[in-house]
């Protein structure tokens, strides 16, 4: 089952997130939710054709001026089919933010 999956990486609140939103800005992923002043962000993705829409989250923490806290889960219950599909989304989001941060350094 997909968990909840956090990560600190060594960048300034303010670039971590703008990278996040334009990530979550591609296709297929509808960002419906981003409030900058509390770091949430919310994107609802439609799995595949045998399955729901499902509701992710995104949180961003400042930990210090270089080191920034990233929390991605889902919202809610979900069929079993779903579970190892939004662990994948969740890894995908991680490794684009992971490479836009390093490509942008």
């Amino acid at each position: 089952m997909a968990k909840d999956q956090a990560r600190d990486v060594p960048h300034p609140f303010e670039k971590v997130w703008d990278t996040a939103f334009r990530i979550l800005q591609q296709p297929g992923w509808n960002l419906v939710r981003a409030d900058k002043g509390t770091g949430g962000l919310e994107v609802k993705i439609v799995m595949d054709l045998l399955t729901w829409t499902e509701t992710f989250y995104v949180n961003v923490t400042r930990i210090d001026e270089n080191t920034t806290r990233v929390l991605m889960g889902r919202i809610g219950l979900s069929q079993p089919l779903d579970w190892g599909l939004a662990g994948q989304y969740i890894d995908s989001f991680f490794n684009r933010l992971e490479s836009a941060l390093q490509d942008a350094t």
